[in-house]
């Protein structure tokens, strides 16, 4: 069944200072915002690749109707805001987190009804009948919103890992800056790839 997914809310930081980056890549003062620059593209990237989101954001994900299993394609997954469906009234009805189960074996997270229960039916019958909004990420920002909060990482292993793939990422977009086929911002470097599909969620 086709899941439609939409992001509500963008990380408001990257996981990158930037004395990191110079370290990195041997940049001089000079080329730091344009180090920055390369950030968020080269996060994304990895992300879209893998299904492992770095920074704390939040996903609306619309299904037709409620499957038995519902596969959330990201993680790690911190916690569900909302499972809202369309009733007969043409009303969204959201459900009580007693409804369902979260169930994280694996890599990724599925949601099912609780034991013994079942899901509503939906009173139409439309693309977003169905629309349950996660928070994901490894790390959550400080309190003071200017930092990864250390203390809240989720497995740091593989997020140090996701990070290095960025950096080489970020490195080989650096190197290539000004070669004269700009489809180098294209390409990924096998160190990238290797990593990348090393740490890919399972999709089922």
């Amino acid at each position: 069944m086709k899941m439609l997914r939409k992001l509500i809310q963008a990380p408001s930081i990257e996981p990158f200072i930037v004395e990191e980056l110079a370290a990195h890549t041997n940049a001089d003062d000079d080329h730091h915002d344009y180090l920055q620059s390369l950030v968020p593209r080269a996060r994304k990237r990895f992300e879209q690749r893998s299904g492992r989101l770095l920074v704390e954001q939040t996903w609306q994900f619309a299904l037709p109707k409620f499957c038995n299993e519902i596969h959330l394609p990201f993680a790690p997954l911190r916690s569900i805001n909302s499972i809202k469906y369309i009733n007969n009234l043409g009303q969204f009805v959201t459900l009580d987190s007693s409804d369902y189960r979260v169930i994280e074996h694996g890599l990724t997270a599925t949601i099912t009804p609780k034991l013994g229960g079942q899901w509503p039916a939906v009173g139409f019958k439309i693309a977003d009948a169905v629309q349950i909004e996660c928070v994901f990420g490894h790390g959550t920002l400080t309190d003071e919103g200017t930092s990864i909060d250390n203390e809240t990482l989720i497995d740091q292993d593989k997020y140090d890992l996701a990070k290095q793939a960025i950096l080489v990422l970020i490195a080989d977009w650096f190197r290539n800056r000004e070669d004269t086929a700009p489809v180098q911002l294209y390409d990924m470097p096998n160190a990238f790839k290797a990593i990348a599909d090393e740490l890919a969620v399972e999709l089922l």
